[in-house]
């Protein structure tokens, strides 16, 4: 059985060890301008936070360094009879379930580098002692249950209509529309660009993108940008339709909307329904549908999911 010094040294360790990550991670984003991701959901995850992730990661990077000094200089653990180190590492742990529990049950997706951070609280929580470890697991089941129960909408979205049109990135008009489509996408999927090369040439479509991370620029032509652009939005949409995948292709005629999905089967329907003026027979037929059932056609083999990395050896879309 470990020694109390011993576990102290474990966690000094630790502690210096998630110090020197943040730390990394800190110089890459002031050299480079964006954060080191370890899988595709940490992109996603960056947009949802109020303050930017170098500011996130400079509030982290205090935290261990207060706790290394802490570990170090035992004789501050106890402070007018109060637990310092406890209260520190209940704190932090309070901290990372919260933002871990809105990742899975609100953004549906998880940022790798968040998860190893959460790990590491965990580990020092456990080191600490069985009193520690009891609230911890109290603290996780609490904040895992309440996430799960609640439902999450953005400020104002019981009071306000949104509008894919209005979360588009951009749009690109052409002269005789015969319908509206809208392309939900990631910046960082190999089957998205390979759908928006296909846009390039002249349609018969008004074609609205709606990414749903952050966006530089798209090589595109005759492409209108939209200064009121909002990702968020974008992500919201696939959230409330229960789809955690793209690219998706959301078809808007005069009696209903349709959901296509996967990259050959998007690509497919655009070549047929917005490179001629012609009716597309198999597609502009309205669907038999409900309130209960949306009609979607889908190709899961050709789709990126929102949780899982997807294969980096492409040329991104941005600059």
């Amino acid at each position: 059985m470990m020694t109390l010094q011993t576990k102290f040294k474990i966690m000094r360790l630790v502690a210096l060890g998630a110090t020197i990550m943040i730390a990394f991670q800190i110089v890459i984003q002031l050299i480079s301008g964006s954060s080191l991701c370890l899988n595709a959901g940490c992109k996603i995850v960056e947009q949802l936070t109020t303050i930017s992730p170098l500011y996130l990661n400079i509030l982290g990077l205090t935290y261990f360094l207060v706790l290394f000094w802490l570990l170090f200089n035992l004789k501050a653990t106890f402070w007018f009879d109060i637990d310092v180190i406890g209260l520190a590492l209940i704190s932090g742990l309070v901290f990372d379930a919260a933002l871990m529990a809105y990742q899975i049950f609100v953004a549906r997706t998880f940022c790798g580098y968040c998860l190893i951070i959460f790990v590491l609280m965990i580990i020092l929580t456990l080191l600490y002692g069985l009193r520690q470890m009891a609230m911890g697991i109290a603290i996780l089941s609490a904040v895992g249950l309440s996430f799960s129960i609640l439902t999450f909408f953005p400020m104002g979205a019981k009071s306000k209509t949104y509008t894919l049109k209005e979360a588009a990135y951009g749009v690109k008009s052409c002269s005789s529309p015969t319908k509206e489509i809208y392309l939900i996408f990631s910046s960082d999927c190999p089957h998205c660009e390979k759908v928006i090369e296909t846009l390039n040439n002249c349609n018969s479509c008004d074609l609205y993108l709606n990414p749903i991370d952050a966006v530089t620029s798209l090589h595109l032509s005759g492409l209108e940008l939209n200064q009121q652009f909002s990702p968020k939005i974008n992500r919201l949409i696939l959230k409330v339709l229960a789809i955690d995948s793209v690219p998706v292709l959301v078809v808007k005629d005069a009696k209903s909307y349709r959901f296509i999905r996967g990259e050959e089967t998007i690509i497919n329907f655009i070549r047929r329904a917005c490179f001629t003026h012609e009716e597309v027979l198999y597609f502009d037929e309205a669907p038999i549908s409900s309130d209960k059932e949306i009609t979607v056609f889908t190709d899961k083999d050709e789709e990126c999911s929102l949780a899982i990395d997807c294969d980096s050896n492409f040329t991104s879309p941005k600059d």
